[in-house]
């Protein structure tokens, strides 16, 4: 259970945005709000932007618009690379029907081209067969870790559930 929690918990950070963004101004709702506003928008509203994202490929078990946000790099202190995270994402999806992400508002520090997101979350996922999986239930809090590369915010690192 620690472990989906862990995965689970990986993939809300991976927490985020609609589609494969390649660009900055390519995370979606981004380019069309600064074509609206003349305004560009800003590397924290960009980092936000993405773990939303995340949060919707969750939401829409879409892998791949989560994966688009982690880096081929990723790292964490669980041991977990960019394949452990595709495949726990796989598993989560194949036993889970639904689930539903609540967010605070992050809180982003940027500091050149990399970035720090605290983010406090509640993850409720149903199985898809009760006997086999339990019903997932967890809150709290988690720092992800992204860097900037040609342009585009990466997921490298999804700290442990405070």
């Amino acid at each position: 259970m620690r472990r989906l929690a862990l995965v689970l918990l990986v993939a809300v950070a991976v927490l985020a945005a609609g589609g494969c963004a390649k660009k900055l101004g390519d995370v979606p709702g981004l380019r069309e709000l600064g074509r609206i506003s003349g305004l560009t928008p800003t590397d924290e509203e960009v980092v936000a932007a993405v773990l939303q994202d995340v949060q919707r490929g969750m939401e829409s078990q879409k892998i791949f618009k989560v994966l688009s946000h982690v880096s081929q790099n990723y790292q964490d202190e669980e041991g977990r690379d960019y394949a452990a995270v595709e495949a726990g994402l796989r598993s989560i999806f194949k036993k889970y029907r639904e689930i539903k992400i609540t967010r605070a508002t992050p809180r982003i520090a940027i500091d050149g081209d990399r970035a720090r997101a605290v983010e406090t979350f509640g993850a409720v996922a149903e199985p898809q067969n009760r006997v086999t999986e339990p019903p997932v239930n967890i809150q709290g809090q988690t720092t992800v870790e992204l860097v900037r590369i040609d342009g585009q915010w990466l997921i490298v690192k999804w700290g442990k559930i405070m």
